[in-house]
């Protein structure tokens, strides 16, 4: 095992450069953190930075002034070794004493590939009070039970996400004023192309369609389904995860039906919800839940599905429409959890929810906007006591009234505008 590959800053102190790439947002929240005794856990889609993160954070500590042995790296990414092992090693040929003996810091790449890594987690931690751990995982390895309760108390979890428009503009290079966003029409207008063709992934923003497509395809989409969702769980096709994949892209928002899709595919309903279980795992898929204040009647009703990023939808099915590939934009973006649909047949693609706010959010890419498009919301806020609604449109700007309700209507490529309807201030 040859740890001086993963840790070259032990023969000269300094991180290559080229393992560094260009600190976002996520780099400030984490290190925040880095002092604290809890585990440091960084899960997100592959090629999203994770790896970049836990470089730039080794880079900080050298910076510190940390001993450069006290800090191991290891990726299980393409190397099955035991946790055991490994420790033992850095002990006797870096560390030179017990990791327990002062303070380390250990970085764990793709843990998920580590077999029974709760456990072995758990105990390197509970055994070495001074060790601060990072961990990353291509999955989200906290939705298993199991994870929560042997590891609780004992982590924080930092999601790490695809660049999204703003921080897509500031690594192009573009300088927008978003407090006048109408100034800039056009060239939002542009971006957002480009945008949703790349999903954010930095590697991707100067690809050309052809090669975007392969690397999509190769590098992220058929290299989870073919080789990681099959490590971690036992399937027998696993080319029906990209059939699922491939008729979400067709159509976003499509509604689940486990048994109708089954019949069509010829295959039990069971295993097919088992597959889409398995893709959310994997962070490829979101699933949008019928409204209702009872949770117990959501998970009952009809659901709809989206795949996570607009790219993935582009490099599976270019022709669709983009319509459809702004609604799941907007779907992803506001990470939504609902969506309405009425035994009336009214419908809302988005009820967005947190702790003190209920917003109604639909999504209409078409040239004219008018009072028919705006009655389910208006009907919405009526049945919940509310006063603002939200319509994303392809130019029209407005504001839609019916008493003491209004509905804004925004057009989709005014990022900010949207933000502040929906979270109350730009985000």
């Amino acid at each position: 095992m040859e740890l001086q590959n993963f840790n070259p800053w032990w023969r000269d102190g300094k991180v290559p450069a080229g393992l560094l790439g260009r600190k976002r947002k996520a780099f400030d929240d984490v290190i925040r953190y880095i002092d604290k005794r809890q585990i440091a856990l960084f899960t997100g889609l592959r090629r999203v930075g994770k790896t970049t993160l836990m470089h730039q954070i080794v880079e900080e500590l050298l910076g510190k002034g940390v001993n450069r042995y006290n800090i191991l790296y290891f990726s299980f990414d393409e190397m099955r070794y035991d946790l055991d092992e490994l420790i033992k090693q850095f002990e006797i040929e870096v560390l030179r004493k017990e990791i327990s003996k002062e303070k380390v810091f250990i970085f764990l790449d793709e843990i998920q590939k580590l077999k029974d890594w709760p456990s072995k987690v758990k105990l390197l931690y509970d055994m070495n009070p001074k060790v601060k751990i990072f961990l990353t995982g291509s999955a989200q390895i906290t939705m298993w039970k199991g994870i929560r309760e042997s590891l609780a108390g004992r982590f924080f979890d930092f999601r790490i996400s695809p660049l999204n428009f703003e921080e897509y503009l500031e690594f192009k290079g573009v300088k927008v004023d978003k407090t006048r966003e109408g100034v800039f029409e056009k060239d939002l207008k542009r971006h957002m192309e480009g945008f949703l063709k790349t999903g954010g992934f930095i590697e991707a923003l100067d690809m050309d369609d052809h090669m975007l497509r392969k690397y999509l395809k190769e590098s992220l989409l058929e290299r989870v389904v073919f080789i990681d969702i099959p490590q971690t769980f036992k399937l027998d096709i696993p080319e029906l995860l990209f059939k699922i994949m491939t008729i979400t892209a067709a159509r976003p928002g499509f509604y689940l039906d486990y048994k109708s899709l089954g019949n069509d595919l010829k295959i039990d309903h069971r295993t097919i919800s088992n597959y889409v279980s398995y893709l959310e795992y994997s962070l490829f898929l979101q699933k949008l839940y019928n409204y209702s204040k009872n949770l117990l009647t959501s998970e009952k009703k009809v659901k709809r599905l989206y795949l996570c990023n607009t790219a993935f939808t582009l490099a599976l099915n270019p022709q669709t429409d983009i319509s459809l590939v702004l609604e799941q934009y907007f779907v992803n973006t506001l990470g939504a959890r609902f969506f309405l649909k009425t035994p009336q047949k009214e419908e809302i693609d988005i009820i967005h929810t947190n702790d003190t706010k209920l917003l109604p959010v639909e999504v209409k890419i078409r040239e004219k906007i008018g009072k028919e498009d705006v009655k389910a919301l208006f009907r919405f806020l009526e049945k919940n006591n509310l006063q603002k609604g939200l319509i994303i449109t392809l130019g029209t700007e407005t504001v839609f009234r019916k008493e003491n309700l209004t509905v804004d209507a925004v057009p989709y490529w005014k990022h900010w505008s949207i933000l502040e309807k929906v979270y109350g201030k730009s985000e």
